[in-house]
């Protein structure tokens, strides 16, 4: 994830330390943010980014309501686990690799070819014929999904200035949290009017007219110097494989936990286990022995920078926890069909775009993140507090406000997070931070579902054990497979209504716990703000991937001073000849 592939990991760590002094002298007295006025060609590769954003964000999602029918009309098995799995997976392996790659090979190709990947991926997963065609389908997917996402990220880094980098990444992030919504209804809409081959496959003329659109609006600055095969021996090779196999082995034991073998299992605890020691040995290796580190030390040990990456993944955590835990309490407590679970929690995913846009403006305005921080995570910790009060009985008022409360928290959050990281840190490691916190958020998702999953199964299971009257459901809620069952269409089988009701009372009391353990890592996170330090927000744009003709502008500019610098050196030295010849006479 290095900006500077050749940067080492001394000066890396000495430009971040040298980065908040530089920051307080960058934006020295600048209570309101610059006027800034912005060329057709930036407006065009805002949208394309974001029309992009939308088309790998409704895939992270979409296959949810259709994977029943893939697997039914494929003849899939337990295998099927990693038509999903198998996207995220092969979305986040890939991001130290690409990080440095597009410090030496540029932006523009990258995210053409990241483009490029998802939508031959599309085709692919749409023609397939065998569980193992679509899964493949699916990696290659991952692959252009995670580059979409990353190269969004540094793209947009290089556009704009810090401090004004949080309105346009809301915009972009807005509507990929558009796309996710929409994921799972248009998956279930396409599958019961069409066929499921056309959840893959409407990605062809989205791909198609990103692929086109970036063609044309994304002209920006490639690094000067060097052949392929130089660049090529800069990467961080060893180290990368280091990162993948540590990655794949984590996500492998989280993908077989509770759903293929128990979590007490050797197999989900001993690939967890070596993952995580694995991500342990690319971190000694990248400070240590790179020469070309991936993942620079200064990228991270600066203590904000740091601080942030753990409130980024807690952030994320919380986020998705409620994205997934509120339609299990409207399925499994209120027993709501999964498309009326969708609508009711419609406050939270539809709260988030406003104030996405609202917490990016804060900070452009007033350039200070660490306030939104402290508010933002204070509102996500109540909202999970009161989250846990719900039960059967709550009126429409109640469960609508909690759900807006935490879309207004984590909407505050959503956008400035990025911003804040790199605040400390020089502009040479902005593709090395934009990787790191790429990935992070990318690694929270996933245990943002398993963590809460895997304690609402938990719960059920002994409390199904210790008070269902009716024996016979027990084998429904156990074993892992409560999260599974908790559905109008399992309450409705239930025909004795004492039996129904004892069921509820679990899933409730269940829930709670799962709210309860959601709030203490909430503050977990609004205590972690506390560490950060306010650094002043560098309001001018240093780079060396902007606009085409934005740096050729600023060349020629720079050119001209200094021209003009030397002919008034060379006339001052003129006047000052003739002034001594006159002085000699």
């Amino acid at each position: 994830m290095s900006e500077g592939a050749g940067t080492g990991t001394g000066s890396a760590a000495e430009s971040s330390e040298a980065a908040a002094k530089k920051g307080d002298e960058a934006g020295e007295g600048d209570a309101t943010p610059p006027k800034t006025s912005h060329s057709l060609r930036f407006w065009g590769i805002v949208a394309s980014l974001a029309f992009t954003a939308l088309c790998s964000s409704i895939e992270g999602t979409i296959i949810t309501s259709a994977l029943p029918t893939i697997s039914a009309e494929l003849g899939g098995d337990s295998s099927f686990i990693w038509v999903p799995n198998g996207y995220f997976l092969a979305t986040m392996v890939m991001l130290p690799l690409m990080a440095q790659a597009a410090n030496l090979f540029g932006r523009r190709w990258l995210t053409l070819i990241s483009v490029a990947m998802f939508t031959l991926g599309s085709g692919i997963c749409g023609g397939a014929n065998s569980p193992a065609m679509l899964i493949g389908g699916r990696v290659v997917q991952g692959l252009g999904g995670g580059g979409i996402a990353l190269m969004i990220n540094i793209v947009l880094t290089d556009l704009v200035p810090l401090r004004e980098r949080g309105k346009y990444m809301a915009i972009v992030q807005m509507v990929s949290a558009v796309g996710a919504a929409l994921g799972p209804f248009l998956g279930g809409l396409l599958t019961e009017r069409s066929t499921w081959r056309w959840v893959f496959y409407i990605n062809l003329p989205i791909g198609g007219t990103s692929l086109v659109a970036l063609f044309f609006f994304l002209r920006v600055a490639t690094p000067p110097g060097g052949t392929w095969v130089e660049k090529l021996k800069r990467i961080d090779f060893i180290g990368n494989a280091i990162f993948i196999a540590a990655t794949v082995s984590v996500l492998i034991g989280v993908t077989w936990g509770g759903a293929v073998y128990p979590w007490k299992s050797a197999n989900v605890i001993v690939p967890l286990v070596l993952g995580f020691v694995g991500i342990g040995l690319f971190l000694a290796y990248e400070w240590t022995l790179a020469k070309n580190p991936s993942l620079p030390r200064g990228a991270i040990v600066e203590r904000t920078a740091a601080t942030v990456l753990a409130v980024t993944f807690l952030t994320t955590l919380c986020t998705y926890w409620a994205f997934y835990f509120m339609p299990i309490y409207f399925q499994g407590v209120k027993a709501k069909s999964a498309f009326w679970s969708g609508v009711d929690a419609l406050p939270l995913f539809a709260g988030l775009f406003p104030f996405a846009i609202i917490g990016g403006i804060l900070l452009s305005k007033f350039g200070r993140y660490k306030p939104l921080h402290l508010v933002g995570m204070a509102i996500v910790t109540v909202s999970f507090g009161l989250f846990s009060i719900l039960d059967r009985n709550s009126s429409t008022a109640a469960w609508a406000c909690f759900q807006l409360l935490c879309a207004i928290g984590s909407g505050l959050m959503i956008a400035i997070l990025l911003p804040a990281m790199q605040a400390p840190l020089d502009e040479s490691l902005v593709a090395a931070s934009t990787g790191v916190w790429t990935f992070v958020r990318a690694f929270s998702t996933v245990w943002g579902v398993t963590i809460p999953a895997a304690i609402f199964d938990n719960e059920v299971a002994k409390k199904a054990a210790a008070s269902l009257t009716d024996q016979s459901l027990v084998g429904y809620l156990t074993g892992g497979k409560a999260y599974q069952f908790a559905t109008q269409e399992f309450l409705d089988s239930i025909r004795d209504p004492a039996s129904r009701s004892e069921v509820i009372d679990i899933f409730t009391s269940s829930i709670k716990i799962v709210w309860y353990v959601g709030t203490a890592f909430a503050g977990l996170g609004w205590l972690l703000v506390w560490l950060e330090k306010e650094v002043t927000l560098r309001s001018k744009l240093n780079t060396k991937f902007g606009i085409e003709e934005k740096k050729k502008q600023e060349e020629d500019e720079e050119k001209a001073k200094n021209e003009g610098e030397n002919k008034d050196g060379e006339e001052s030295k003129a006047a000052d000849g003739a002034k001594r010849a006159e002085l000699s006479a």
